[in-house]
């Protein structure tokens, strides 16, 4: 069945804490940008702010299995994320509406068809995605079970590429 991207998923803004005011900063909240996205998940993360840098902006806190995708500059980056992260406003959340799809389901999607996003983007200065983005772009959404046998193949062979990685690092070491 045939659905607009944005009635399978709530789209989550991101933001950024005062720079200016130290007390933001320095925390144990990872606070994701751009530079973050080098694979499924985050291996590692640029910055952390404070529980108060947090509740001060409007930063949000991601929930296991959400979604970023780049939104300015380099548009349609897509990585996973478990939950406890927080990302800048050049970013947006999309937590998946799990009555229609499965998370993973999703992000494979938005992974092989991320150029819909360069195809749809706006601005002068950077190339830009806004909300209205993701009510353009068309998702065909197999059964629930369907796109389950679907990620279980897909998640086997990311695993056996995070295996060759890690292999790959341990002999450049």
């Amino acid at each position: 069945m045939k659905y607009r991207l944005s009635d399978c998923v709530e789209i989550i803004s991101g933001g950024t804490p005062k720079k200016s005011i130290k007390d933001y900063w320095g925390g144990n909240v990872p606070w994701l940008t751009i530079k973050d996205f080098t694979s499924k998940y985050p291996k590692t993360v640029s910055s952390y702010i404070t529980k108060t840098g947090l509740n001060n902006s409007s930063a949000k806190i991601t929930k296991d299995k959400d979604i970023l995708i780049s939104a300015r500059g380099t548009v349609g980056e897509i990585m996973m994320v478990h939950s406890g992260y927080t990302f800048n406003q050049s970013i947006y959340g999309l937590r998946v509406k799990e009555n229609l799809a499965i998370p993973e389901y999703i992000y494979y999607w938005l992974l092989a068809n991320n150029q819909m996003f360069s195809q749809n983007v706006h601005g002068s200065v950077f190339d830009t995605i806004t909300r209205k983005t993701f009510d353009y772009i068309q998702i065909d959404l197999p059964e629930l079970s369907k796109q389950a046998k679907i990620v279980t193949k897909l998640n086997n062979i990311d695993s056996k590429i995070s295996v060759n990685e890690r292999i790959n690092d341990n002999l450049v070491a």
